[in-house]
């Protein structure tokens, strides 16, 4: 019997989202406001993505725009921003069994900004645009995984090393696209960011009888 393993990479591509989504959502809901900024930054990652077309999919404006909201205002709405964006911009791009993947990928990238301000507080935004240049390799990594998967039989570890080494100049370009824009935009979208998350904040006080 063959194996599917381009299904079943996407299904556990699926898997992992919703758990990813439970757990956000068992930490605490969002609250309307919070909710409303997702989904404008989702509608401009969007945007960002489809305005590029597919002649310039390896140079994206956006990508570095979930990984900063992450940083500024909590893994949980740095993935939302980051797994809705493919979501989203597929709908004129093209649907299709890779939109699990690509969800995942953008959604890790958002919850990693969060990983980097809890592991490097204070961090000076350089880093954060050093980090976007990174991401843009390995979220090429992880979508030859499921290339890999779903049209190479058999599955050869220099069947994929061939696969990365033909996108490796794609990657280049993704990656030397975000570093560009997040050297760019990245600071002030953080400073736009972090005052929001102060003005969403809601602290209470305790009542002194």
């Amino acid at each position: 019997m063959k194996v599917d393993w381009g299904l079943i990479t996407t299904a556990l591509a699926v898997g992992a989202i919703i758990l990813l989504v439970y757990r956000v959502e068992k930490q605490g809901s969002f609250n309307s406001r919070q909710i409303s900024l997702v989904a404008a930054l989702t509608a401009l990652c969007a945007a960002g993505r489809v305005a590029t077309g597919v002649g310039m999919l390896f140079l994206q404006p956006t990508m570095f725009l979930p990984l900063v909201a992450g940083y500024a205002m909590g893994a949980g709405i740095g993935f939302f921003v980051g797994a809705m964006t493919p979501l989203v911009s597929n709908f004129f791009m093209g649907q299709g069994p890779w939109t699990p993947f690509q969800m995942l990928c953008w959604g890790l990238i958002g919850a990693s900004g969060a990983l980097i301000r809890h592991l490097f507080p204070g961090v000076r935004p350089v880093y954060l645009t050093i980090a976007c240049f990174i991401w843009g390799y390995i979220y090429g990594a992880v979508m030859d995984i499921w290339q890999w998967c779903t049209y190479m039989n058999p599955l050869t570890l220099n069947g994929y090393l061939a696969l990365w080494v033909a996108g490796f100049s794609f990657d280049s370009m993704r990656a030397l696209g975000n570093i560009f824009f997040c050297g760019l935009l990245g600071s002030q979208t953080m400073k736009i960011l972090a005052y929001y998350q102060k003005k969403l904040t809601v602290q209470y006080l305790e009542r002194l009888d």
